[in-house]
This record gives structure tokens, sequence and C-alpha cells, in this order.
């Protein structure tokens, strides 16, 4: 929980944003291709460091996150151009972000009693580190300019990654049972990755685009901040209760309850854009589908695949998130000057419907595995 808590700072990006691009002399545009710089960097951190994370102690990958996480914040706090800002807070920090959040996630996803509880919390701490981080970043940014507020973010949460690793395992896992290299990227094949790639894919991209557009969906201007906050408050209990339910329903049953929020949040939009009490009761719930989904997802992939595996295969599911996350902001904007936000929501309606697909051709696919496991799933 703290590791993970320490490495969101990627995602307080608007809380500073606009006094970086006064400070560099560049456009609000132009600035944010430092943070998606960032989040390319932080889906390729999840891919490449759940495949460190199988093989390397926890404590040590917690060490190089944190010095990654203080030399991002560090660089930021000094930067005098916009391509010093893309290399340390869009290379450095997002990588080791991504490492940091794929180890966390990889210890949680072995606990084998409790997982999905387990899960929740590590998660949920990612998501209440950007809440609890914004306003404290705004803060120090009126009062000690931007380097005083990125120097105090680099120390504080370096301090707070000291103490995450500390406490986590300092012995690597497990050695592997299943053959290394590529053999074993193949192996990955065989079982759900696939198919939790492409519900995760699928099932993200609605609220990736709706958390970069919550104002145009909410129908009004002024109702931003409370879009912004409604859709935030639903990740984050989405993310607490899901990994508690699965625990007791098992993850499929939560799955489909997430595709059914899913499809009815996405139609809400669609036939209601121009009433308020509909669309921020729907973000609100697309919130909550994207928290709990992203619980979800490691967890069936924990069930799908061996220990010693995990962090490799979660990578490899992960970046159908970052595909996402990239992808969708972009292609929404590009859409909606041509026709509007209700017609985007329309879109989403199809894709919340082509998730479900994806929901049950997983689920089966994992049922599949439990039953019938292939000698390389059995430690």
């Amino acid at each position: 929980m703290l590791l993970d808590f320490a490495v969101s700072p990627l995602f307080i990006w608007d809380a500073f944003s606009a006094s970086l691009a006064r400070d560099l002399r560049v456009s609000v545009p132009s600035l944010s291709l430092a943070f998606s710089v960032g989040l390319a960097a932080f889906t390729a951190g999840v891919l490449v460091g759940g495949r460190v994370a199988d093989a390397v102690a926890p404590r040590r990958i917690a060490v190089l996150t944190g010095c990654g996480v203080v030399v991002g914040l560090g660089t930021a706090a000094v930067a005098p151009s916009l391509l010093v800002l893309i290399v340390g807070f869009g290379i450095v920090l997002g990588g080791a972000t991504g490492l940091g959040y794929a180890t966390a996630v990889r210890v949680a996803g072995t606990v084998t009693a409790g997982r999905g509880g387990a899960m929740a919390l590590v998660v949920s701490a990612y998501a209440a580190g950007a809440v609890v981080l914004a306003p404290v970043a705004d803060r120090l940014l009126a009062v000690a300019g931007r380097a005083g507020m990125f120097a105090s973010l680099a120390v504080g949460l370096g301090v707070v990654v000291v103490c995450a690793a500390i406490l986590l395992p300092g012995t690597p896992p497990p050695a592997r049972v299943a053959p290394r290299g590529g053999a074993a990227v193949v192996r990955l094949f065989r079982v759900p990755v696939p198919a939790l790639w492409t519900m995760f894919f699928l099932g993200s991209a609605p609220a990736l685009i709706a958390f970069a557009h919550a104002g145009q969906f909410a129908g009004r201007p002024q109702l931003t901040v409370v879009a912004v906050s409604l859709i935030n408050a639903g990740n984050f209990v989405g993310r607490l209760i899901a990994g508690p339910a699965s625990d007791r329903l098992g993850h499929a049953p939560v799955l489909h309850a997430t595709a059914a929020a899913l499809a009815g949040s996405c139609l809400a939009l669609a036939v209601a854009p121009d009433n308020p009490a509909v669309t921020l009761t729907a973000l609100l719930v697309l919130g909550t589908q994207y928290g709990a989904l992203s619980v979800l997802t490691p967890v069936a992939t924990a069930e799908a695949v061996p220990n010693e595996q995990f962090g490799t295969a979660y990578g490899m599911v992960f970046s159908g998130w970052g595909i996402a996350g990239l992808a969708g902001p972009v292609a929404a904007a590009w859409l909606a000057t041509r026709t509007g936000y209700p017609a985007i929501a329309a879109v989403l309606v199809g894709v919340a419907a082509l998730s479900w697909v994806a929901v049950l051709w997983a689920s089966a696919s994992v049922r599949r595995v439990r039953q019938h496991p292939r000698p390389h799933h059995l430690a």
C-alpha cells in the first residue's frame, strides 16, 4: 500500500500543469506531451516491471522505484525546458511509477487467502495517493513555487518508498517452474491472457475517455469539477468493494456486474445527455465500474497463472489499459469535433457490449484453466 501510494504523482498532473506551462513558456497542449510520454512510460514500466518482479526481491525493486521517483520529481523541479521535463517527469518518473505499481500488484496478487481484499487495498492506495497529493501539491505550489513543490514531493515520497522497502520481502520469489525467456511468454498465451487483455482494454476505455472529458459528458461546463470529483470518487469506492466481493462471490459474478454497470452508465450518457442528474450519476457509476475492473483484472489473472508467472502475465494484460488510455481520449476528442459527445456515448455503448462479450470469454477461459490445468500450472 505504501509503495502504490508513493508512485501516484503522475496522475496529479492537472494540479501543476498550468504553472509549468507558464514557467517553461509553452502552451498547455504542448506541455501535455510530457504527460503522454509519462503515461506510455508507466505502461512500459508495468509491462517490464511485472516480468522483473517475478524474479527479483520486491525490496530491491522498491529501492529502484524510489530512486526513479526522486530523480524524476527532482528533474521536474529544475527543468529549464520541455525536453528536460519530458525526460525527467515523463520517462524517468513514468517508468519508475510503472515499475513500482507492477511490484505492488504482484505482491498482492500472490496472496493466497483473501487475495481480492489484499488487491483492493493495494490498488485503492494508488487512487488515494492521487486524491491526497493533489491538494498538497497545489498548496506547496502556492507557498514554495514549482521547485519547492517538486522537491518537497521528492523528499516526502522518497521517505514513503523507504518505509515500503523495509516492509516488503527482501528475498526473491520462488524459482520459476515454467520455461524462461521467450518460451515462457509463449506459454502464457495458452492461458487466458489474450481474453483478459481484451477485457481490460474494452472495459477501461470508456472511463479513461470520461476522465479526460468529464465536463463535456456532464453536459454543462460549470459541472466539470463535480463530474471529475464523482468519477474519481467512484473509482476509489469501486476499488475498495470489488476485492472483498470477489473473495465472497468469486471474480466472475462481480465482473459481470461491472459489465452491466458499464453498459448502463454508457447508455444513460447516450440517451439523456442534457439531464445533469442522469449524467452525473452515470459518471459516478462509470468510475465505480472502472475502479472495480482495476481490481478484478489482476485477481482474474492471478487465478489463471501460477504465482511465479503472475507479474509477467499481468504486465502483458495491463498493456491493454495503456493502449486504451493513450488512444481513447485522443480519439474521443477528434470524434467530438465532428459528432458531439452524445454520439461518442453511443459509440461507448457498443464498446460496453463488446466488453461484456470479453468478460464472458475471459471468465470461461479462466474457468477452463482452473478445471484442466496444464503441467506448467502446477507448482
